[in-house]
């Protein structure tokens, strides 16, 4: 998906790629295969260095390799009323073009053209950075929530809300929930947990066959993969803060992942896929709204939540709102909207603002 605040890539991120796969193999069966079309994703915000990922749409032979198709050796520029840069390709992640804030600040309320050019493809989009809605008002800090075997979700008091001062320029605002003592990897991750399952099998197969230099390696190929996994798929937060599930089931779930895995690849794969999901959630809001109650129904852990509140561009706020209608699958006549030329895809912009509150266990 999907960063909120430099941190975290907004959710709509795997939708757009989902929907692209489907552009580029809607007709697997014709004779000529369709050219391959450059899509962007990217979201500019002030103080936080731009990003472009470049990528296109998948050949209908290649659908089943994976979702990922980066466009590496392109020439991507980012234009202002200031200067006009070249990004740079990131040399660990193909398609990832990226520039320093101090070279290409992002401010408000300038805009900022993107060219990129593949080839003879050649992509352009624009975008306008909005200004921030700063938040005036927050009731209550904490989330209550209590155990109820009668109610699946429990018994939860009135957590509180928020108002914020209307941006003058915003399409629409989107709010994201984040657990900041719950970490996660996105889905990039799950080929290195199966390198950690081929290297162990090849270890236990090798034991007492190879000499022991060669074990040691494989040894520590294991045990680098391990601490990477613990550090990044963890319910540890902050200055050694632990997180539990809220509700007693899930905690009870979470535990029992590790007697059902068959495997210490499949443990990480399952830890991964229920935190990534678990410990953000996000919403969009209309422009002309200016309050919203604290989003407790998808809050799932004990700790520190941080609530950002990002005012959107068209660009952003339209893709967001119409990539399957919110996720509810509605969109099948027309399509997310794109605000691109020669390409598809989202170049867009946000301002934030955010705040900390606290969830609890009050049983």
């Amino acid at each position: 998906m999907i960063t909120s605040v430099g941190r975290r890539t907004p959710a709509c991120n795997i939708l757009l790629l989902t929907g692209l796969v489907l552009f580029a193999c809607s007709n697997p069966a014709e004779v000529e295969d369709r050219r391959q079309t450059l899509f962007v994703e990217a979201f500019l915000s002030p103080g936080v260095d731009p990003e472009i990922h470049l990528q296109e749409t998948i050949a209908p032979e290649r659908y089943y390799e994976g979702l990922e198709a980066p466009v590496s050796g392109a020439d991507v520029l980012l234009r202002s009323q200031e200067r006009t840069v070249s990004l740079e390709e990131r040399a660990d992640r193909p398609g990832f073009y990226q520039v320093p804030h101090a070279t290409m600040p992002v401010e408000e309320g300038q805009t900022y053209y993107l060219t990129a050019t593949h080839g003879d493809r050649q992509l352009r989009a624009q975008t306008t950075v909005p200004m921030r809605a700063p938040v005036t008002r927050i009731d209550g800090d904490t989330i209550s929530y209590q155990q109820s075997s009668a109610n699946a979700f429990g018994e939860l008091l009135h957590p509180g809300q928020f108002f914020w001062d209307r941006s003058s320029t915003a399409a629409g605002y989107i709010i994201i929930v984040e657990a900041e003592w719950v970490s996660s990897l996105g889905a990039d991750a799950e080929p290195l947990t199966a390198e950690l399952d081929t290297i162990v099998a090849r270890r236990e197969r090798l034991e007492g066959i190879a000499d022991a230099d060669s074990l040691v390696v494989l040894d520590e190929r294991i045990r680098a993969l391990e601490s990477y996994f613990a550090r990044n798929i963890s319910l540890q937060g902050p200055d050694g803060r632990t997180a539990q599930w809220l509700r007693d089931r899930d905690q009870e779930d979470w535990e029992e992942l590790a007697e059902d895995a068959d495997s210490r690849g499949e443990l990480w794969r399952d830890q991964r896929d229920e935190l990534y999901w678990g410990r953000v959630i996000d919403y969009w809001i209309p422009a002309d709204t200016l309050r919203s109650d604290f989003w407790w129904f998808g809050v799932r852990f004990t700790g520190d939540y941080r609530i950002t509140l990002q005012s959107a561009d068209a660009n952003y706020f339209d893709y967001y709102t119409t990539a399957f209608n919110g996720q509810s699958g509605a969109d099948g006549d027309a399509g997310p909207i794109f605000h691109t030329e020669g390409g598809l895809g989202v170049f867009g912009s946000f301002s934030a603002d955010s705040f900390t509150i606290f969830s609890r266990r009050q049983d």
